[in-house]
């Protein structure tokens, strides 16, 4: 089971130092800054699943980096703040905040909210992935694993295996596959998705000439066949 890491932004030192030793003591792994721009850049570089954050920082509105994280990150914010004013709580909510905890805290109330953040996130994570022998897509992150060999498709190529993939084992024909991805209103036109199929057996196919995975139906269109004697490529 994978750790959970916690960003921790607050100005007051101490506060951070207190989150931080309960963070640990439930097993999470924790980091801290003490400013909205720190917490940018640490915001890139630790990848949280989770961020513990004050409404007033030093010089800086915690509600605006919010807003502001919100292109970036999809993790819970959990706002932690001495402002017990309705119209405040209501802006942190309703510009990104998941919830609000005033202070003077709890940290074990804390803690059991960011606990139950964490396990909705893992939940909804889990629905976001689709398994099929030998492949995995991930919704959420759009991406494809083999085994635990990751595979970079574009945006097309995800969009059509994993609509492949929600109707496995059925044929699919190219004008339906064309409609839902591109769209009536694009000036290609249905070649286009046996160029992007023909892309997709280079990446997931052990033999791109001879394709068992998704293969072509004979005036019909596409399936993507799942076996269970499919494994990943090697």
């Amino acid at each position: 089971m994978d750790t959970h890491k916690i960003m921790i932004v607050d100005d007051d030192p101490h506060i951070c130092e207190i989150v931080q030793v309960y963070c640990e003591r439930e097993g999470f792994i924790s980091s801290y800054s003490h400013s909205g721009t720190e917490a940018m850049e640490l915001l890139a570089s630790f990848e949280p699943d989770l961020i513990v954050l004050d409404v007033l920082l030093a010089n800086e509105n915690g509600i605006d980096w919010c807003m502001n994280a919100r292109s970036y990150t999809n993790a819970p914010i959990v706002f932690l703040s001495s402002c017990e004013e309705d119209e405040v709580k209501i802006s942190a909510l309703s510009y990104g905040g998941d919830d609000y905890v005033t202070k003077p805290f709890s940290p074990g109330v804390l803690m059991a909210k960011i606990k139950a953040h964490l396990r909705r996130v893992s939940t909804g994570r889990r629905e976001q992935l689709l398994e099929l022998p030998g492949l995995t897509l991930d919704f959420y992150t759009q991406s494809v694993t083999m085994g635990s060999e990751p595979i970079f498709l574009s945006k097309k190529e995800f969009s059509l295996l994993s609509y492949m993939a929600q109707n496995v084992n059925r044929v699919v024909t190219a004008d339906t596959l064309f409609q839902l991805i591109w769209g009536m209103e694009s000036l290609e036109d249905t070649r286009t998705v046996a160029v992007h199929i023909s892309n997709l057996r280079k990446k997931i196919e052990a033999d791109p000439v001879n394709p068992e995975r998704i293969v072509t139906i004979r005036g019909a269109g596409y399936m993507l066949v799942a076996r269970s004697s499919f494994k990943a490529r090697t």
